[in-house]
């Protein structure tokens, strides 16, 4: 079975250019933990809830912020991305996904087409859930 009949159809996508504030926002609101950053319709990187926490201060938002914390919110999506992206294509068997998954220490793939347009994303809880209720993902395309 391939990763298109289990990955994630829907994906949210940023640019380059938003704000870690703006991220914050986002992450607020989403149940996932990964964002695809997408420029000229074509995949540049990838931005994680862990990379935004690890960027905010502590601070932010409390009595003792200071202007440096609220600087912060200004780096942008392009400062914190991983720009070195492991990809797969849709046609990528569901056990080669999970290998790269572990061998990579990665929590998520962005499935991409020939031209590194964004498809989907499969990620861990999605190989998961095909192995123990043998879930796919079909429906939310």
């Amino acid at each position: 079975m391939n990763v298109s009949d289990i990955m994630s159809k829907t994906v949210h996508t940023v640019s380059p250019e938003e704000t870690l504030a703006e991220l914050r926002n986002i992450f607020a609101e989403v149940h996932y933990h990964h964002l695809l950053v997408e420029q000229d319709d074509v995949l540049v990187g990838i931005v994680s809830d862990r990379d935004v926490l690890a960027h905010l201060s502590p601070f932010a938002g409390t009595e003792q912020e200071r202007a440096c914390d609220r600087n912060l919110l200004e780096l942008t999506v392009r400062d914190i991305m991983s720009d070195s992206i492991i990809t797969i294509d849709p046609d990528t068997l569901i056990d080669c996904a999970s290998i790269l998954l572990l061998e990579n220490h990665i929590s998520c793939l962005p499935v991409v087409d020939e031209s590194n347009r964004i498809v989907g994303i499969l990620s861990w809880k999605d190989i998961l859930q095909y192995h123990v209720y043998g879930i796919d993902n079909t429906l939310d395309s």
